[in-house]
C-alpha cells in the first residue's frame, strides 16, 4: 500500500517536471513564445534545444512505466481484495449458525410472540353500478346536407391536328 503511495507521488512530480520540460522548450514562434517558450536559451545557454528534447522523451517514457506498473500494482490489489472477500462470503455462507437470508450471521427475530393480524371483513351487501345506457341521437335534430346536383360528364370533341392534310 505505501509502495502505490509514493509511486503515485513520483507520477505526480514527473508529470510537473515533463511539463515544465515542454513549457520552456523554443517554439517556431506564435503564442508560445509571447508565453515564455525559448526561455531556456537564457537560462541554460544557446544551443540546450537537443538537450531538453532528450530530457522530455525520457521524462514522457518514465511517464508511461510508471503509470502502467501503477495500473498492474491496483489491479493486483483489487484481485486480492476480491478473493479475500469471496473466502470471506463462502465462510459466512458455509456456517451453520448463519441465518439462512445470508444476513451476515445476524438471527431471524421470533415471530411466535407477535399478534396475528385479524381476518379480512366480509364484503358488505352493495348494489351493483351498472352503467348508463347509451343515449340514442333523436331523428329531429339529423338533417341531410344538401348536395349539388350531379351533371353527368361529357367528353371534349376531339381536336384536329395543326399538321392534318385536309
Amino acid at each position: 500500500m505505501i509502495i502505490i503511495t509514493v509511486l503515485t507521488l513520483l507520477l505526480i512530480f514527473l508529470c510537473i517536471v515533463v511539463v515544465m520540460l515542454i513549457m520552456i522548450q523554443r517554439t517556431s514562434g506564435g503564442m508560445g513564445s509571447a508565453l515564455g517558450g525559448g526561455a531556456a536559451d537564457q537560462v541554460l545557454g544557446a544551443g540546450s534545444a537537443a538537450q531538453l528534447t532528450k530530457m522530455t522523451v525520457w521524462g514522457i517514457l518514465g511517464f508511461f512505466i510508471l503509470s502502467f506498473s501503477l495500473y498492474a500494482l491496483y489491479q493486483n490489489e483489487a484481485s486480492e481484495r476480491s478473493t479475500s472477500s469471496r473466502t470471506e462470503d463462502s465462510e459466512l455462507q458455509s456456517d451453520p449458525d448463519s441465518s439462512v437470508s445470508g444476513d451476515l450471521g445476524t438471527p431471524s427475530p421470533d415471530l411466535s410472540d407477535v399478534p396475528q393480524a385479524p381476518p379480512p371483513a366480509p364484503p358488505q351487501d352493495v348494489a351493483p353500478v351498472f352503467p348508463a345506457p347509451p343515449v340514442e341521437p333523436v331523428d329531429d335534430q339529423l338533417q341531410p346536407i344538401p348536395q349539388e346536383p350531379q351533371v353527368p360528364l361529357q367528353l371534349a370533341p376531339p381536336v384536329p391536328e395543326a399538321n392534318s392534310s385536309q
